[in-house]
């Protein structure tokens, strides 16, 4: 194969990659009216009934043109445009998806399989370089030679799946055909010195002829979820190019047009692309069809488990105004598909949602799962509780033999372990799901040395599984899958301007907020999103804030950015620096006590160890209300209702300003209430 076949064979990837990239942006933004509301579009979605996209885009053109007719001409303009073929990010995003299949085809078992069986040396070595190498070499094929005239002959079949919205039927693309893969692989190869079997490289070939689309649609998924660092300004080039090649060929379809012209930012390509990767993550799903899906893993028939009232307490208060998250149940579905027994861990920076979405997951499974959530607020924070309660609600719900718990069955994880291999046998098919909450929150210097966090055992039976959250910080764990929260940015902004905008329907107040200010309400929601940072504690704050009127002297501008900022601005408006000195010391003494106790306190405790009147203490403590948890004891206990509060408390500049000596407060606990407000060493 002379070089001058490679340069051809580059040219036609680059072209289809362009190609179908902009027929996915084009067939989401028209079709799919999850990407239309992300985008900001306004209207209804074009009924499209059994047409295709492609159809639907040819029937608006002037003349009636014919679909294929139009895909063709689409194709064959893009595949000569030398904006699209000299595009650096475009080539480069077609280099990364065939090194990524490479470097899976060389890992792969039939590959070792095919050598064996010919005697051939292992190609897992050679094959690996090639992948790793394949980036820069991919980007040094000379295409100055290439023959522009060929075009990229994509078939009829392949044009409508190109522009199809269904990104299942996408999968189904293949692009170039087996003998172009097999003849760039030998040529690749070649160039780099290495050369490989006829049937390894027909095996090679046939992987990147099966799954380039997929794995190129993934790549550009995965940059979008990151923001679009890498390509979303190549993707809003190439479909602003698309845009002008159909309006030369006629396009007059007003609302056709309307739907394409509204995609006009890098981040409305992002959440496109994201959708293209549906179903990967399961966010086609709504909650309903998630919960029928998890529904099939537990025996929906048996007797609820017997959930502790803290449990029921934290998972009524997370899952109010639950929004979203489909795509994280939709990844919690596939493994515990895929996997026969396993660690799934989801990890997130605070106040991103873990906790509500694990709480949303105990309802989703019908609480049919065993439930513990740990909670510095709660006093929740030690592996004795957590053992206690999971032990407790197995034995109670698989009608275990232990009139009692034994004795040592809280010191460490053996009763657990115990436990779970008696379970494993009674669950006929079905599985057993664990959901423990902030793994980070655990007291872990209160258990043994070398010991994993809450003595979770490192072994499990088959069908036992453990989704359990976290935040990004290193903790001693079994084996384990991560689900990076923080890597589905595009996801979550999806999520946030959903979550702000079921707000702002149900809220009167938040409306009128709006519209004295002389507001957009998709203004509104971009800019709160925008502040937000994907951080739904502060959207609870902040919307929580303007519907109670607390707001109503504060302008969309003034509003504050991100948690801490929030939280200094209710500093602020706490007045911390009234004149009364009296009642600034009252209030930074209660606060400042709640931070340091280790489980929740009556006000009355309270009340006692500052040496103040308990109905002072009480204004005080209904304050700072929206901060605080409190239980149902009667007359109930107070506490700091989530760490990121009681770690902006603690910040050393808010400290300082605050004029408290956190040492003080410390050394003034009596030894007689140590065990009141510390709970037992």
């Amino acid at each position: 194969m002379p070089l001058i076949d490679l340069a051809n064979t580059k040219i036609r990837i680059i072209g289809c990659s362009a190609v179908m990239a902009i027929g996915q942006v084009i067939s989401n933004a028209i079709a799919n009216p999850a990407t239309q509301a992300a985008a900001g579009m306004m209207g209804s979605p074009i009924a499209l009934g059994e047409v295709s996209i492609l159809a639907t885009i040819a029937s608006g053109i002037a003349g009636n043109m014919a679909a294929n007719d139009l895909g063709n001409r689409i194709t064959q303009r893009l595949s000569k445009n030398p904006k699209i073929l000299d595009n650096h990010d475009l080539i480069k995003a077609a280099g990364e998806a065939i090194a990524y299949i490479l470097r899976e085809v060389a890992k792969s078992d039939e590959l070792i399989a095919i050598a064996e069986t010919k005697k051939l040396p292992y190609p897992e070595t050679p094959l690996s370089q090639l992948a790793e190498n394949t980036p820069e070499c991919w980007l040094d094929i000379n295409t100055n030679t290439a023959d522009l005239s060929r075009g990229l002959n994509i078939p009829e079949d392949q044009l409508n799946l190109i522009f199809c919205a269904d990104a299942e039927e996408f999968d189904q693309l293949t692009g170039l055909t087996t003998a172009d893969w097999a003849s760039f692989v030998k040529e690749f190869a070649a160039s780099k010195g290495e050369s490989f079997d006829a049937e390894i490289v027909e095996f090679v070939a046939h992987k990147l002829y099966a799954t380039f689309p997929k794995v190129y649609r993934k790549v550009l998924k995965q940059d979008a979820a990151k923001g679009g660092e890498k390509f979303a300004a190549m993707l809003l080039n190439l479909y602003q190019i698309a845009l002008a090649e159909l309006r030369d060929l006629g396009l007059r379809n007003g609302e056709i047009l309307q739907k394409l012209e509204a995609v006009a930012t890098g981040q409305q390509i992002c959440q496109v692309m994201v959708k293209l990767s549906a179903i990967e993550i399961g966010i086609r799903y709504d909650l309903g069809q998630i919960k029928t899906l998890l529904e099939r893993f537990v025996d929906t028939s048996a007797p609820r488990l017997p959930l502790p009232y803290d449990c029921e307490t934290i998972i009524q208060d997370r899952t109010q105004d639950f929004t979203g998250r489909q795509f994280v149940f939709a990844a919690i579905a596939n493994f515990l598909q895929n996997n026969r027994k396993g660690y799934f861990i989801l990890e997130a920076e605070p106040g991103v949602g873990k906790s509500s979405i694990l709480a949303k997951l105990v309802l989703l499974l019908n609480r049919r799962c065993v439930a513990h959530f740990n909670s510095q607020s709660q006093g929740l924070v030690r592996a004795e509780q957590f053992l206690e309660n999971a032990c407790l609600q197995l034995i109670d719900s698989y009608q275990l033999n232990y009139p009692q718990l034994p004795e040592n069955a809280t010191r460490d994880g053996n009763f657990l372990s115990r436990l779970l291999g008696e379970v494993s046998p009674k669950l006929g098919g079905k599985k057993l799901i664990l959901v423990v909450d902030a793994l980070d929150e655990v007291e872990i210097s209160l258990q043994g040395r070398g010991s994993n966090v809450l003595y979770l055992p490192d072994a499990l039976p088959d069908n036992v599984y453990f989704i359990v959250s976290k935040q990004p910080k290193t903790l001693p764990l079994p084996n384990h899958q991560v689900f990076d929260l923080m890597q589905y940015s595009a996801e979550s902004w999806a999520d946030v301007n959903l979550y702000i905008d079921k707000r702002t329907s149900n809220s009167a107040s938040i409306q009128n907020w709006i519209n004295s200010q002389n507001l957009q309400r998709d203004q509104f929601v971009a800019a709160v999103a925008q502040k937000s940072q994907h951080n739904f504690m502060y959207l609870r704050y902040v919307l929580n804030d303007i519907d109670s009127g607390k707001y109503s002297d504060v302008t969309l501008e003034d509003l504050p950015r991100e948690l801490e900022g929030y939280y200094e601005k209710h500093w602020a408006r706490m007045e911390m620096a009234v004149r009364d000195r009296e009642l600034r010391r009252r209030k930074l003494k209660v606060i400042y006590l709640l931070t340091k106790t280790r489980k929740p306190v009556s006000c009355d405790l309270l009340a006692h160890f500052a040496e103040e009147d308990a109905l002072d203490v009480q204004k005080v403590l209904d304050d700072w209300g929206q901060f605080l948890g409190r239980n149902s004891d009667n007359p109930p206990d107070y506490s700091i209702n989530h760490a990121s509060f009681q770690r902006f408390l603690h910040r050393k500049d808010v400290v300082q300003k605050a004029g408290v000596s956190l040492r003080d407060i410390e050394t003034a606990i009596s030894d007689n209430l140590w065990e009141d407000l510390y709970g037992d060493e």
